[in-house]
């Protein structure tokens, strides 16, 4: 890990360190921006107060019924109560409470100084609505003149606490002193009216209110003002104005309940009475007193009735067997009927001794005969018993019939006085019912006036504050350290991403990696550009330059110091033109030749003589001539331009260059080459513009691409691939040259390796 912070620290210093200077001026411009800004900018003050309100869904819940008699002090909702703070109509009162309208401010060389407690005057407009044209808002210039009690406007002296002319065309003005504040004598003062709508609009946008958490019922109300003063008076006039327009609502509320209530109860009275007169019309025509003691008073009464009848009906029964018995009876003994419910003691007495005789009458007919006078008195006394019998019988029959019929007859009375009674009771029921209803209803709205009533006593609403506003020490806004963070982030920001789009958004080959990264040709060696290099040659015996280095660098990476091996044999070329093949090919040659080495260097570049260009040999008979005739190479005038290299340069121009390199001409020269000198050197146009490179790199020992910094496209590089693939360029390499100094100095880092060309130069 710490490998990897160290390696990522490297590469932010190596793409940004370079450009330190432009980077540290726009971070001192940007402190300077910062630090004038802070200067003309007008610094702001908090002002921070805290209320709680009564909340529907949070805190302690009442009962339903309670919150339902509660009308006036009902809970609130915390999210609408910040609304109702935030509202326009509640801005506007603090707008006309406070006179913000106009403002009143002195000038400086920063800008406009804003004054409250410390203005000389307040003004006030008599028509607060009638501004006049404030289009352009120009402010208004006077002086105060404490000792004459009067202001001068435009030359123009007015006295205080009169009405005025409006410089703006508007409703008259009135100044009044403001005996608190120290006055200068004779000092300018600038006054400006604004619309309403705009004041509202500038203290909205400063005005943050919002609950103190979710669960919390406590609203925070934060002001920003330039006046700190002036900042808590719009505060605390925000929550005065607030509390009085709850209050005023809930006193508009109560009284316009109170009269609905007053015109209810004279309705519901009348209503009232005339029910009650109905329900006592209604007992004195019909007898109703309590329904439900009469009804159960005539139950009771039906059902004695009923009970005596049937034992009526039970002792008629037991006479009507005991006459039967007494008529159908002859002498003989038999069962007497039962004589259960008749209390007629007597007829038991008598029906005993019909009883009794009959039974001695049998016995003595047994063994007496019939004309036996004790026979003849007992059977007289039973013919004497059975009609006291039957006229007890009688007797009691009709006394029960006649009882049993005036039970009847009262029984029936009942009856039909119950079948009558639930009509009456369902009447009476609706009468009471209906009286009931308006009764509650009465008493209900009797509560109600005078819980309406008590509304009007002094409350504080359903708001209480907790913190008067109050003024922060320091300004809130702008915060300088932001500032002076912002002012020397921002340049630098700006300055990476301009660094960052010059070189890591080029389309062009700028750094070392994009070659590595795209190809797996490696890379032989690096060249710095110089400036100042207009005849192409570098290297000379009589000149020490820290480039010789480098070139000798890739002379010993492509093994060409090895004397041991004779004839070596390097094209070099390039993917585009431009990229310097011709350069390279004509200082490596140069560097070779200064170490000792005989070399020969051949331009077969022969639609572009560079480097017969270089070494000024353009107008020289060359390879165009000499392969065309198939000349030898000891009837060649080759030039040696230094000593132990031998330049053979281009010629004449052609167009048919492959045609000169598909033969055995040219193959036999190169090998007479290859045998007279130690390293042969051959520079041949670029590999996309014609097939010469092709032509040649399958008889040399090694090939040489040449990309330059700056110069070579980005998209080029991977093609170089396919290069590699084709005959004669499995063994190529490749020279990244051009390599310009990065950042401002010019002097630390380049886009390769990163060596020091401080280094390299000593």
């Amino acid at each position: 890990m710490e490998n990897k912070n160290k390696n990522l620290v490297e590469i932010v210093l190596q793409a940004f360190l370079p450009f330190w200077p432009i980077l540290l001026v726009l971070a001192i411009s940007g402190l300077l921006l910062a630090k004038g800004y802070l200067a003309f900018s007008t610094p702001k003050y908090e002002s921070n107060a805290s209320i709680v309100v009564n909340d529907e869904k949070k805190g302690v819940d009442e009962s339903q019924l309670k919150e339902s008699f509660n009308i006036f002090e009902s809970k609130k909702i915390v999210e609408n109560e910040i609304e109702v703070l935030h509202s326009r109509d509640i801005i506007e009162d603090v707008v006309a409470t406070l006179n913000l309208q106009i403002s009143v401010f002195k000038l400086d060389f920063f800008g406009e100084i804003p004054l409250y407690n410390e203005a000389p005057v307040s003004i006030v407009l008599q028509d607060p609505s009638n501004t006049g044209e404030l289009k352009e808002k120009e402010p208004i210039k006077f002086t105060f003149n404490s000792e004459g009690g009067f202001i001068v406007i435009d030359s123009s002296q007015h006295k205080l606490d009169t009405w005025v002319p409006n410089p703006y065309g508007g409703s008259p003005l009135m100044f009044k002193s403001n005996v608190t504040t120290a006055l200068e004598p004779e000092e300018s003062y600038y006054f400006k009216i604004e619309k309403v709508r705009d004041v509202v609009g500038a203290i909205s946008s400063n005005l943050f209110i919002g609950a103190a958490s979710k669960m919390a019922t406590v609203i925070n109300i934060s002001y920003k003002d330039p006046v700190p003063e002036r900042g808590n008076a719009v505060v605390d006039q925000l929550i005065k104005s607030y509390l009085d327009a709850a209050i005023e609502s809930q006193d508009t509320l109560a009284a316009n309940t109170l009269n609905f209530i007053d015109e209810r109860i004279l309705e519901v009275g009348k209503e009232l009475g005339i029910v009650e007169k109905k329900l006592e019309k209604y007992r004195a025509s019909e007898g109703v007193i309590n329904l439900g003691e009469q009804g159960n008073l005539y139950l009771k009464n039906v059902g004695d009735y009923d009970r005596r009848i049937a034992e009526i009906n039970l002792q008629l029964s037991v006479l009507d067997k005991v006459e039967k018995y007494v008529i159908s009876k002859s002498k003989n003994a038999g069962i007497v009927p039962s004589t259960l419910g008749v209390n007629d003691p007597i007829l038991g007495q008598l029906l005993q001794k019909l009883y009794d005789s009959e039974i001695e009458y049998e016995e003595l007919s047994k063994t007496t005969a019939e004309n036996n006078p004790i026979l003849i008195t007992v059977r007289n006394k039973i013919d004497k018993i059975r009609p006291s019998i039957l006229e007890n019988v009688l007797s009691q029959k009709s006394n029960l019939l006649a009882s049993k019929e005036s039970l009847t007859d009262n029984s029936g009375k009942y009856n039909k006085a119950l079948d009558v009674l639930p009509k009456q009771e369902r009447i009476f029921l609706e009468i009471t019912r209906k009286k009931e209803s308006v009764s509650e209803l009465y008493n209900f709205l009797s509560k109600k006036r005078e819980e309406t009533a008590l509304s009007y006593a002094p409350t504080i609403g359903n708001a209480r504050i907790i913190e008067k506003a109050q003024a922060s020490n320091s300004p809130v806004s702008p915060k300088r350290s932001l500032v002076y963070i912002i002012g020397l982030i921002l340049p630098l920001g700006l300055g990476v991403v301009w660094i960052a789009f010059k070189e890591l958004f080029s389309s062009k080959v700028l750094f070392r990696s994009d070659i590595v990264d795209n190809t797996t040709i490696p890379i032989v060696g690096e060249l710095v550009q110089l400036k100042n290099n207009k005849n192409g040659i570098l290297v000379s015996q009589h000149q020490d330059l820290f480039i010789i280095d480098q070139f000798r660098r890739i002379l010993s990476n492509l093994k060409l110091y090895d004397t041991a091996e004779v004839g070596k044999t390097v094209l070099i070329t390039s993917s585009i033109a431009g990229e310097g093949k011709s350069y390279v090919s004509a200082n490596l040659a140069a560097t070779l030749a200064l170490s000792g080495i005989k070399t020969a260097l051949v331009d077969m570049d022969l639609r572009k003589a560079n480097i017969s260009e270089i070494f000024n040999q353009n107008s020289a008979r060359g390879m165009s001539q000499w392969l065309s005739k198939d000349t030898a190479l000891v009837d060649v005038a080759g030039i040696e331009v230094q000593p132990l290299l031998t330049l053979f340069p281009a010629g004449e121009k052609t167009t048919n260059s492959t045609s000169l390199l598909v033969g055995d001409v040219w193959k036999r020269f190169l090998q007479e080459l290859r045998a007279s000198y130690d390293v042969v050197i051959i520079d041949s146009p670029p590999t996309s513009m014609v097939t010469d490179a092709n032509l040649i790199a399958p008889l040399v020992d090694k090939v040489v691409l040449v990309a330059r910094h700056a110069h070579t496209p980005k998209f080029l590089i991977p093609l170089l691939n396919d290069i590699i693939k084709r005959e004669g360029f499995e063994s190529t390499e490749i020279i990244f040259n051009g390599l310009k100094s990065r950042g401002v100095l010019k002097e630390d880092y380049g886009y390769g390796y990163g060596y020091e060309l401080a280094t390299l130069k000593k």
